[in-house]
């Protein structure tokens, strides 16, 4: 059975059917949902491959992640291949490690239109670079847009979320709160090292530099070494933010290891809410991002630049949220 079959029997143009398949919103709805019947009741398949030759889309976008081993990115994944499957599209997920040179390979598949768009999460770019491809080709960003570049993103405010974490933590009592940041997603490292300073400033407690801790990457043993360094100043801290879940348990079990009762001697607080922070012993503290809408609203975004390279960029901030378990006293 062929695309003239399923006309035949419907009584429609072989135009119409190609319409439907195509998704052409311009088809009333009666005749779509009369093609489709006749479509499932004889299980038609179209021929997917000759059709995107037609239309010059592949129906795939490219989702481009720093690294695969951080669970962060499994649910924004899942919200994102959720809204492409109902669009008919497929999703390839890759992983750049970090490489400027596999991120160019792997948009040498938007260039060539492998892939129809491209939603990356970290890209090592420059802000000229990203503006020239999101004018070019459908492009965003997600979580970790590049600084001052003309592109559609999504992200929560991770300024206002260190400020808020912060200002808890005053309002508690504490006057010595370090913070474990990094130094390399420079988005949200910077936004989230201004919400806490500020919220320092306000509360007027000035700013101790020795207190910032800058990881090179966000891993267990940088957190526990970072904490070592912190606990052995002076004036130690009463209460340690950090940038990422696993900085906050490579701190949690340094204090552990040293005697230090995280949740009453000290507090700690991660970012994230990774799956094990509510299992983990203490339950840890975290600032939440709602991953899944990350990863629907950066489709929505894509899906918009694929129907019309020319709509505006758009810079999404959705809501995040501070869950406080055993780390700082619940």
């Amino acid at each position: 059975m062929n695309i003239k079959d399923i006309a035949g029997l419907c009584g429609v143009s072989v135009a119409t059917v190609s319409r439907v398949i195509n998704r052409d919103p311009k088809v009333a709805e009666k005749t779509r949902n009369k093609v489709l019947k006749v479509i499932e009741d004889n299980n038609f398949i179209p021929n997917v491959t000759g059709r995107n030759l037609r239309t010059s889309r592949s129906n795939k976008i490219l989702v481009m992640l720093p690294t695969f081993s951080n669970q962060f990115y499994s649910a924004i994944v899942e919200g994102i291949e959720a809204q492409a499957d109902k669009a008919g599209y497929q999703v390839v997920v890759v992983m750049t490690m970090l490489e400027e040179m596999l991120e160019r390979k792997y948009l040498d598949m938007l260039r060539t239109k492998q892939v129809d768009g491209c939603i990356n999460f970290f890209s090592m770019l420059s802000k000229e670079e990203i503006s020239e491809i999101s004018r070019e080709y459908p492009y965003v960003q997600g979580c970790e847009p590049t600084v001052n570049a003309q592109v559609s993103s999504v992200v929560i405010d991770n300024r206002l979320a260190l400020y808020s974490a912060c200002k808890a933590f005053i309002e508690s009592g504490h006057k010595r709160i370090a913070f474990l940041s990094g130094d390399y997603y420079k988005y949200s490292e910077q936004s989230r090292e201004r919400g806490y300073k500020e919220a320092l400033e306000e509360s007027g407690i000035q700013f101790d530099e020795q207190l910032l801790v800058k990881s090179t990457m966000y891993k267990f043993k940088d957190g526990s070494k970072e904490c070592e360094e912190l606990m052995k100043l002076e004036n130690p801290p009463t209460a340690i933010l950090t940038a990422s879940d696993s900085l906050a348990i490579g701190a949690i079990n340094y204090l552990i290891s040293i005697g230090v009762k995280v949740g009453k001697d000290v507090d700690v607080i991660g970012f994230d809410n990774s799956s094990i922070t509510k299992y983990y012993v203490p339950s840890i503290s975290t600032i939440a991002q709602p991953r899944f809408e990350l990863g629907v609203t950066s489709w929505d975004l894509l899906y918009e630049k694929i129907e019309n390279i020319k709509a505006p960029n758009k810079k999404i901030i959705l809501p995040f949220e501070i869950i406080h378990r055993d780390s700082t006293g619940n």
